[in-house]
């Protein structure tokens, strides 16, 4: 989601103007008006002519490759700046314009070579040095990548690009602090730059400076910014603060500028849930899915949705798809053995999660599922190791230690029933379930007094606990 602009830079027609002075003064000085006009297709013709006219002269040929360069006819600059080099090989800025045009054409290798010839040919010329860092940042050498913008803002200080991607640079390092404060000099010299401004807003988001951050998208967003990222962060900032209405909004202009973007649905979605539009949460994350089929959190999230509503085989399906999508989704495991399970297909729901018990073995939830649906299916053994795996995780779990208890009285082991019950009493004496079964343990054992002692405890925990007073009911009046 983030931003950060990077370009080459050409050499001056000034620099070449220098070198020039031999060409002939009108077909050469009509093509230089050309060029600084931006009419390259003229220029191209007038640099023609004259090249003609001295086919020898290294510095006409720059001339005619630059301008063939910035007329993106990058084949024919190789050819005319090669013969350029060949002519006169200690022209620095041929070096580095041939370098650019083996770069367009996406020959990074040779690129590198003619740049770092203009280097060695003037070592105080910044700009081969800028566009040796580009493309090395284009190659993931951010180290190399740092020297050379170094070299560029050194050499050239009011180099707001090269500012920029110094800031790229460190950033990519991982050095974030020492990234902001080149940014925040790009924007200084460039106050209008939105590139140069979102690049240092989103630094200082992912430093947790978030209120800056916010004033600098925010400035970027009054401006009228065209730029979805912009509109994107600042909805996730936003949405972070609780500001679910006001992050709606920005979501919902970074996808009218820019319709295909799934984190801009996605997020929508998460918004219209927060403000209770539930439909309109269900078609953001449709709209995110059907962008990507792949988008995996939007996915499971519509999912979770319809298994609220009570469409369990909808969910089933969501959650099918979001692990299509990416395999190891503990979330899309879990939620579609929920799913599974709410369907009543409790073996399908034990295969998932038995799966997950193993990649993740600490987790309590994954053994909490399968322990209450082992005990449902009746497999006691199975349900009995769930819980004890639980409990090392959570030994206050309070619902743990009761259905541990009616598995012992399955095995027919009362006292460790008993022990279990009680467990879970010491945790939360008010724990109306436990009481009730203690009590029918004790009723079981022959102890009517201690059973009644239970089932008005449970009633008196919750006095609509129907079992504890059919019980009660059964052993003596109740008080």
């Amino acid at each position: 989601m983030s931003t950060r602009p990077l370009s080459l830079a050409l050499v001056s027609a000034v620099a070449l103007l220098a070198i020039a002075s031999l060409a002939p003064a009108d077909s050469f000085s009509d093509g230089i008006a050309a060029f600084n006009k931006g009419d390259y297709a003229t220029a191209i013709e007038r640099f023609s002519a004259a090249a003609q006219e001295r086919p020898k002269e290294a510095a006409t040929q720059a001339w005619l490759g630059s301008a063939q360069l910035r007329a993106e006819q990058y084949e024919n600059a190789i050819a005319t700046l090669t013969k350029a080099v060949e002519l006169d090989p200690k022209l620095p800025e041929a070096q580095n314009n041939l370098g650019s045009a083996y770069w367009a054409i996406g020959k990074s290798a040779e690129a590198v070579e003619h740049y770092q010839q203009a280097v060695f040919l003037q070592p105080h010329y910044a700009v081969p040095h800028y566009n040796l860092g580009t493309v090395y940042l284009a190659l993931e050498d951010p180290e190399r990548a740092e020297g050379e913008f170094i070299v560029a803002v050194e050499l050239d200080p009011k180099n707001a690009q090269a500012q920029n991607n110094l800031g790229v640079a460190r950033e990519r390092k991982g050095r974030l602090a020492d990234a902001i404060p080149c940014y925040e000099k790009a924007v200084e010299m460039k106050p209008e730059d939105s590139a140069f401004r979102l690049n240092l807003a989103l630094a200082l988001k992912n430093a947790g400076k978030k209120a800056e951050a916010i004033q600098h998208l925010s400035r970027l967003a009054a401006g009228g910014s065209r730029e979805p990222a912009v509109y994107l962060n600042l909805g996730l900032l936003r949405y972070e603060r609780g500001e679910h209405r006001t992050a709606l909004e920005a979501f919902q202009r970074a996808v009218s500028l820019d319709p295909t973007n799934t984190a801009g649905y996605y997020n929508m979605g998460l918004c219209e849930r927060q403000l209770g539009n539930r439909e309109g949460a269900k078609q953001d994350f449709k709209k995110a899915v059907e962008l990507n089929p792949g988008a995996v959190n939007a996915l499971i999230n519509l999912g979770a949705m319809e298994l609220e509503d009570g469409n369990a085989a909808a969910a089933v399906d969501d959650f099918a798809a979001a692990l299509k999508g990416n395999p190891d989704s503990y979330a899309a495991a879990f939620n579609l053995g929920l799913a599974q399970a709410r369907l009543g297909h409790d073996e399908d729901a034990v295969k998932v999660w038995a799966a997950l018990a193993e990649v993740a073995p600490q987790d309590a939830a994954v053994h909490e599922a399968l322990a209450s649906t082992y005990l449902r299916l009746r497999r006691y053994d199975d349900a009995k190791r769930e819980y004890d795996a639980l409990l090392k995780l959570r030994p206050k779990d309070v619902m743990a230690y009761n259905n541990l208890g009616i598995i012992y009285e399955q095995f027919g082991l009362l006292d460790q029933a008993v022990e279990s019950y009680l467990a879970a009493l010491a945790i939360d004496q008010n724990y109306a379930p436990a009481h009730n079964n203690l009590g029918v343990v004790y009723e079981r054992q022959g102890k009517t007094e201690a059973a009644v002692s239970e089932y008005r405890a449970a009633l008196k925990a919750d006095p609509k606990l129907e079992d504890a007073r059919r019980n009660l009911n059964r052993l003596a009046a109740p008080e």
